[in-house]
């Protein structure tokens, strides 16, 4: 639900924002085009064919990058999720290129060892370049440069969610003022931040405070309180963005389509089913095999290690609920010290957990005690992208307390998942906690593709190092 507001925040400058990027992707394939031509001594008389090879570059470039969406306003989405796509979209467009170098028979001309260290450095100075402009702009932000001032309407559960998702992202520049409400129950400052009056004040407001936008935090029903606010505003410089409470619904799937001349709104459909599923599962097999191949050797060193420093047994053992509600065992590396617990209760880890062992902290910390999980995915009971599976004793009382809960089982659970890459893991502390990480896997379930998967891979590696919920 949260991840939902970067689709639309702060789209005005997105053209100074695309312009800015291209040059950037342009300049860095011609300045790593030029220093191959001069350092390497490329031949005068090529020259006429390296610059047609570095010219379909920079288009392919320019194409597949606007298709990743790489040429918008990242202002509020995390540094990781730009630089997967941008890593994944660079590697489509170096294949392509090579198979153009290879079918246009230009290894005479142009030297392999050129053409693939053009190849790395353009990747290098694409990557380096954007890092720096993106890094500079947050710690901008940050101090207060080109910052917005925001009120959200509506102190509910959404809006609580999006004040608290701004504070934890000062880089992303915008400042929570206030918030507007008409329900009189509810507290005078939610984390600080006042509730400055209801629908009736908001004229008042406007007039006397310097106001970017108004973040209207309710749903769909309100359409009353919508209308208003759009007609105070209308002679104001004040933006108004909708971020409805769609997923309180707890649709699956909401897209419209088209049934015998009728327009038709998919409430509840299911995409895994088909060539989608037949898909996913062959992503599953080789890549879960190429991850296991990779980090065999890993998992013998971790092994190991365990087993001198706290013996046996190396493999914690759990029941979970998985793809249609079926328990299933999983399995990771132990990271506590074997203890008894009250019967059909699980005691959740905890940051500073006193259970841990010190091979077991630093396996949490890093997230290498869910690499036996690969052997799930091989038997065919997990997925290497898809909702966590929870305990059962958990899942029960979820599914009793939150409405749609069931609705995640309806893909297979995974190693990882959308929710995890928002830093949204670890403790559960209340049901809050557990209905956001709920809408990002209903997000995922909704927006699968083979592009998502390789996205979230991509951040979860990165993510391993950065992320703030690690421990």
């Amino acid at each position: 639900m949260i991840n939902q507001t970067s689709r639309f925040l702060a789209r005005e400058h997105s053209g100074l924002i695309e312009f800015s990027s291209r040059v950037i992707d342009i300049f860095s394939i011609l300045l790593a085009a030029g220093l191959i031509a001069y350092f390497l001594k490329i031949d005068i008389t090529n020259l006429k064919n390296w610059a047609q090879l570095v010219f379909i570059k920079v288009l392919l470039c320019l194409i597949i990058f606007k298709e990743a969406n790489l040429y918008r306003s990242w202002r509020g989405r995390p540094f990781s999720d730009q630089f997967s796509r941008l890593i994944i979209s660079y590697i489509t467009s170096s294949i392509v290129i090579f198979l153009l170098w290879s079918a246009l028979n230009l290894k005479v001309e142009i030297k392999i060892e050129q053409f693939l260290f053009w190849i790395l450095l353009s990747g290098l100075f694409i990557f380096s370049f954007r890092a720096f402009a993106y890094t500079f702009i947050r710690q901008l932000r940050k101090k207060g440069v080109n910052q917005k001032k925001i009120i959200i309407f509506g102190a509910g559960q959404l809006g609580k969610a999006l004040l608290h998702r701004t504070l934890n992202s000062p880089e992303s520049g915008f400042l929570i003022t206030g918030f507007i409400d008409n329900n009189k129950s509810h507290l005078e400052k939610i984390s600080g931040i006042p509730i400055i009056g209801g629908t009736n004040e908001l004229s008042n407001i406007l007039k006397t405070k310097r106001i970017d936008e108004i973040w209207l935090a309710l749903p769909l029903k309100a359409i009353d309180q919508i209308e208003k606010v759009i007609e105070l505003t209308s002679n104001k410089n004040t933006a108004v963005r909708l971020i409805p409470d769609l997923f309180g619904l707890t649709l699956l799937n909401h897209s419209v389509t088209e049934f015998l001349g009728f327009p038709v709104i998919d409430l509840s459909v299911n995409r895994m089913v088909g060539i989608n599923l037949f898909v996913k599962s062959c992503e599953d097999k080789i890549l879960g095999l190429l991850f296991f191949l990779l980090t065999f050797p890993l998992m013998c060193i971790i092994a190991l290690g365990l087993l001198l420093t706290s013996g046996s047994p190396i493999v914690f053992k759990q029941k979970r609920l998985g793809w249609d509600g079926k328990v299933f065992t999983i399995y990771k590396f132990r990271t506590m010290k074997p203890h008894d617990e009250p019967k059909n209760k699980v005691t959740q880890a905890s940051l500073n957990d006193q259970r841990f062992t010190k091979v077991g902290k630093w396996l949490r910390k890093s997230s290498l005690d869910e690499l036996p999980q690969i052997i799930n995915v091989l038997q065919g009971r997990m997925s290497l992208v898809g909702p966590r599976p929870h305990v059962a004793q958990h899942e029960n009382e979820y599914q009793k307390n939150i409405q749609g809960y069931v609705r995640r089982h309806s893909v297979k659970p995974g190693i990882t998942g959308w929710a995890q890459v928002n830093d949204l893991r670890g403790e559960i502390k209340s049901l809050d906690d557990i209905n956001r990480r709920l809408q990002h896997d209903l997000f995922y379930i909704e927006n699968w593709s083979l592009w998502f998967d390789f996205r979230i891979i991509l951040t979860t590696i990165i993510k391993i190092f950065f992320s703030r919920q690690a421990w």
